[in-house]
């Protein structure tokens, strides 16, 4: 009851932390949630840094919490703090001695932090941009639900950065068009469809006399003279009506007093869809210019107002007509050597687009050397040149396409058969027009980067970030449509879900990063064996789970069950490592087992438990049975939580030989439980059960108890001392107060704690090897003895395997089986032997049942041994027979 009170306590923090923040943004978001993470940690600081160094050195804070209050950002060096472990290794936390662990941390020792927690901030892109920390001057409360909620926001910061980053590259994209529009010398402005001002560049500004912000948001009427604004709106309509450029002269008066007559150009500009977005209008000083200036500044607005191939193609045939010329080309530069047309106009006709390289024509030269004009002549200097000798081109003009920091992106060609005799103002035309061309470039690369990052934003939302695949929200919403889809056709489909075998185990003996490419790898298998209409979904960690859509006959879902199986059984070589993975796969059919999401999905993770029930690798579909034998579980489950107040477990004892001797040198504790109506009930029956409900904390602490007091009272009886052997789960080990029970315990007993000997499984160690070792020097302190057992099935390494404080090595009892019959178990059993030896080790042998075994073993150097050939595990009352008597 108080586990599900505590569990509905830490759900509505959370849901109460979401609620506080899910309507903020920018530094609203991030001083909330810093705030709020410290609140519920019970810390004194928080909070949440980007990198600004391409070396991701330094971190800038956007979002400080201290001591109850938000204060300054700040910068600072990442090297020797915990976040520089966080953003190589991932998620990290320090309960406490954080100056221990980095006495280096200058801002930590100035702060007395002592505790910390932090995980690292990846963008779209999957790259680190920095932290997100919790840290405080005294140990944090309830740190499981504080990672929890860290893991929720993550990614909701993370994307607030990058958005606030993306914010900040488009006002540097708003800023670099309006410079753009600024460099134009001629007064530029621009109004939405409602004739509003929306913008202009700084030489309106001071044709009018009125600064830029006050402009915007007024009408016609309101900046400049009645008569000159009916003439305006006038224009404004017809462009709005006819959507066709009007051009139209008028007389003004400047804000200095002077009298221009000018010529209006205004075009409609449209937005992405087609649709009319408003107008654009230049003003030319046309009193003292020449008719060549006007023109030029027709051709410069010939294509304002448009976008993308319409553009292009209206700047390459005013370039034409300006020369005279007969083929224009507007190229755009590839990475290999190439250029691919935007628009080639020949002989007045619009050309296919096409791609040409770029050696040995105008353009390399206009690359290298920019601006390029000749008159005639040009065979002669490109004689290599498809386009010059097919065109038998005598003139060119040609200019390079920049970008706004100033690298050459593409080039303007104009090509002509005869001489090109209108030069003037040549290369200012084509300077003009080329950065027209690369502003539309750039906003046409800048809006295809902004959709590409809202398609990767949606599809890291429903992908899963490891294996591509489709997540666990996908995957229902494609179940969804399979559903109704099914329930139209009158069709059945088929949902399985897989769960990889001792995955865990491999995970932790080989590292995460190993366990995530065997992931990969074994996704990329699933997906080989169904169709395309078919969904594979990372469901989570090391489970899968695959839709099977439009299923005619159950033998095709038996068939793509047994492809898994067979794919899954070829070795997997991931780098020195070769490696075997199996799956125990749960199948459940529409409509037989379930005509809702919930319901299959139920179904099939039942049937995958009784698949794994019958030994793994193997496959089952749903049957009432396994609901029925469900239900068994669940009440046997209950019957477990009240088994010590009912004095329903019991302790056995399994000897421990001396086999030089025969003598029995200690026992190893193992739990029984003795139920009223089902009898003796199996371990494997209800230590797995004990251990994922977190039952085995307390029974753990029992067993220890128990044992203790049985190995002093049988020292009190007479009985020489012997070593208790006593095992310790998983879940023990995690527990915080692992120490402070066991010196409780060996207190309250009695028992001398050289004693005592704490049996830890190999692969409970590789998990977090470092707190392990921690842990471990603590126990050792307290004099107790400590083994490893099932020695050989966790892949250690022997770098690790030399820091653990350890006394004895227990060999499997997987490699003691067929010692005798088995070279391969012979070697391993050889070489663990061997290696305790030499690392000064103890070591003994698990599960001997027969004289060739113990004999093999002896001559190797094993000198102690368990197993049933010695004495099955017995109650304390019989053991006491079998005990030498104290000398």
């Amino acid at each position: 009851m108080a586990l599900d009170v505590h569990t509905s306590s830490n759900e509505k923090i959370l849901r109460d932390l979401c609620d506080d923040i899910m309507g903020l943004v920018g530094g609203e978001f991030f001083s909330a949630l810093t705030a709020k993470l410290a609140q519920v940690a019970g810390a004194d600081y928080a909070f949440i840094g980007k990198f600004i160094d391409e070396e991701r050195s330094v971190v800038r804070t956007v979002a400080v919490f201290a001591d109850g209050r938000n204060i300054d950002n700040l910068d600072f060096e990442i090297k020797n703090t915990p976040c520089d472990v966080v953003v190589k290794r991932g998620i990290q936390s320090y309960p406490h001695s954080v100056l221990e662990l980095f006495p280096l941390d200058h801002l930590a020792i100035k702060m007395e932090v002592d505790s910390y927690i932090g995980l690292p901030l990846v963008d779209s892109r999957g790259e680190v941009i920095g932290p997100l920390a919790v840290f405080s001057r005294k140990p944090m409360q309830n740190l499981p639900l504080l990672e929890t909620a860290l893991r929720m926001f993550a990614l909701r910061a993370s994307a607030e950065l990058e958005r606030l980053s993306i914010e900040d590259k488009l006002q540097d994209d708003v800023h670099f068009l309006q410079s753009l529009i600024d460099a134009i010398p001629n007064p530029v402005f621009y109004k939405d469809k409602d004739g509003i001002f929306q913008g202009c560049n700084s030489s309106y500004e001071k044709l009018l006399g009125i600064a830029r912000k006050d402009l915007i948001g007024c009408t016609a009427e309101q900046v400049v003279s009645h008569a000159r604004a009916k003439i305006g709106l006038r224009e404004d309509r017809r462009v709005f009506l006819t959507l066709q450029p009007s051009m139209y002269g008028n007389d003004i008066v400047c804000a200095d007093g002077r009298t221009l007559h000018v010529l209006f150009n205004k075009a409609p500009f449209f937005d992405r869809n087609g649709q009319l977005s408003g107008l654009v209008g230049t003003i030319q000083d046309i009193t003292s210019l020449k008719q060549v200036e006007a023109a030029m500044q027709t051709l410069v607005e010939s294509a304002v107002g448009y976008t993308g191939s319409e553009c292009y193609r209206r700047i390459a045939e005013q370039l034409g007509r300006w020369f005279g010329a007969d083929c224009t080309i507007v190229g755009l530069l590839k990475d290999d050597g190439m250029v691919e047309s935007l628009a080639i106009v020949r002989d007045g006709v619009l050309q296919p687009n096409h791609v040409f390289p770029l050696k040995n024509t105008p353009c390399e030269k206009v690359v290298k050397d920019g601006v390029c004009v000749y008159s005639d002549g040009m065979q002669q200097r490109f004689p290599d040149s498809e386009i010059v000798q097919q065109l038998h081109a005598q003139g060119y003009v040609g200019a390079p396409v920049r970008s706004h920091d100033g690298t050459v992106i593409g080039v303007l060609s104009v090509l002509s058969r005869q001489p090109i005799v209108r030069m003037e103002r040549a290369k200012e035309v084509m300077a003009i027009m080329a950065a027209r061309v690369s502003a539309e470039i750039e906003r046409e690369e800048s809006q295809q980067r902004l959709v590409e990052n809202e398609n990767h934003l949606k599809f890291i939302v429903y992908h899963d970030s490891l294996t591509q695949l489709p997540n666990r929200q996908m995957f229902r919403d494609r179940l969804q449509h399979a559903i109704s889809m099914a329930q139209l056709g009158g069709y059945q489909l088929a949902v399985l879900f897989l769960n990889l075998d001792r995955f865990k185990k491999i995970n932790d003996s080989l590292g995460h990063e190993l366990g995530d490419r065997m992931l990969c790898e074994v996704a990329r298998r699933l997906k080989v064996c169904v169709r395309e209409i078919d969904t594979v979904s990372r469901f989570s960690g090391d489970e899968f789970a695959i839709i099977i859509d439009r299923v005619t006959k159950v033998e095709n879902v038996i068939f793509i069950a047994q492809q898994i199986r067979s794919q899954l059984a070829e070795v997997m070589t991931l780098d020195e490592y070769k490696l075997f993975i199996t799956a125990s796969i749960g199948i459940s059919l529409y409509p037989h087992n379930g005509q809702d999401v919930a319901a299959l999905l139920k179904s099939a993770d039942v049937a995958m438990g009784q698949a794994k029930s019958h030994g793994r690798d193997n496959y089952r579909f749903y049957t009432s049975g396994i609901n029925e034998r469900a239900s068994e579980m669940l009440l046997l489950e209950n019957a477990l939580r009240g088994a010590i107040e009912r004095d329903e477990l019991v302790v056995y004892y399994q000897p421990q030989i001396d086999m030089d001797s025969n003598t029995i040198i200690g026992v190893e504790a193992l739990l029984r439980w003795q139920h009223p109506e089902k009898g003796m009930i199996s371990p494997g029956d209800f230590i797995p059960m004990a251990e994922e409900t977190g039952l085995i904390v307390p029974i753990g602490e029992w067993v220890l108890r128990q044992a203790c007091a049985q190995a002093v009272a049988w020292q009190q009886a007479g009985c020489a001392p012997l070593r208790m052997s006593v095992n310790m789960s998983a879940r023990q080990f995690a527990q915080k107060n692992l120490v402070y029970m066991v010196a409780t315990v060996l207190q309250e007993t009695g028992l001398d704690p050289s004693r005592l000997d704490l049996e830890i499984t190999e692969s409970i160690l590789m998990n977090d090897v470092d707190n392990a070792i921690l842990v471990m020097m603590e126990l050792h302190r307290l004099g107790i003895q400590l083994s490893i057992d099932d020695f050989g099935t966790g892949y250690s390494s022997l770098a690790y395997l030399k820091r653990f404080p350890i006394d004895t090595l227990k060999i499997d009892q997987s490699f003691v089986r067929d010692v005798v019959s088995d070279k391969n178990d012979a070697a391993i059993a050889s070489s663990i032997i061997s290696l305790a030896q030499n690392m000064s080790l103890g070591v003994i042998a698990e599960g001997i049942e027969d004289e060739d075994q113990r004999q093999f073993l002896r001559e190797r150097g094993c000198r102690y041994g368990q197993g049933y050939l010695f004495g099955r595990p017995q109650p304390h009352h019989v053991i006491t027979g079998q005990l030498r008597p104290q000398e």
